[in-house]
């Protein structure tokens, strides 16, 4: 099945046989970006919350005018909510726990795996890429969210997730 979903979680099946929508679920509001991710054949709905940081004096080096830089700033991710889609209901309902899985999403993907096919500690949690992260909080904008206890941590911090990443695997076709 074909599914997509607006910024407010709204969420629609495409008919393949004449490419009209039907209602899949209603919205889930509280974040700020939208994921849809399939995991062991359930549709999960990831929100991310972000909050915005603007730049601060001392920030900038002493030729900086401070009017010049009003409005610069950047998002940082700050929690996630998870859902699985209730089909017969068209509705989204919470999780607290994803057990073994792993949710891996970025701009341009979203996608599941299991945590022991990875050779990964442990489970229960989200990888993503957040660049405004990486500017003070997580390296290389690289974190994980542990849905157990609500924590954000560098993915250095991480057992087995850095190996994932760097060096990057061949596939990812960077030399």
């Amino acid at each position: 099945n074909l599914y997509g979903a607006d910024s407010n979680g709204r969420t629609v099946r495409v008919r393949p046989d004449d490419g009209g929508l039907t209602l899949a679920a209603e919205p889930v509001f509280g974040g700020d970006k939208k994921f849809l991710v399939e995991s062991e054949g359930a549709l999960l709905l990831v929100d991310m919350y972000l909050s915005y940081y603007s730049c601060t004096q001392g920030l900038f080096h002493e030729d900086f005018d401070e009017e010049d830089v009003a409005g610069m700033g950047w998002e940082r991710t700050v929690k996630f909510d998870v859902f699985r889609l209730d089909e017969e209901g068209k509705k989204w309902v919470e999780l607290t726990d994803l057990g073994e899985r792993v949710l891996f999403l970025g701009d341009d993907c979203a996608f599941s795996a299991s945590a022991k096919d990875l050779n990964l500690g442990r489970g229960n949690c989200v990888a993503f890429r957040d660049d405004g992260l990486g500017f003070n909080r997580v390296l290389n904008g690289m974190g994980v969210f542990r849905l157990d206890d609500g924590k954000i941590s560098p993915l250095s911090e991480c057992a087995g997730f850095s190996e994932l990443f760097c060096p990057p695997p061949d596939w990812v076709g960077l030399q």
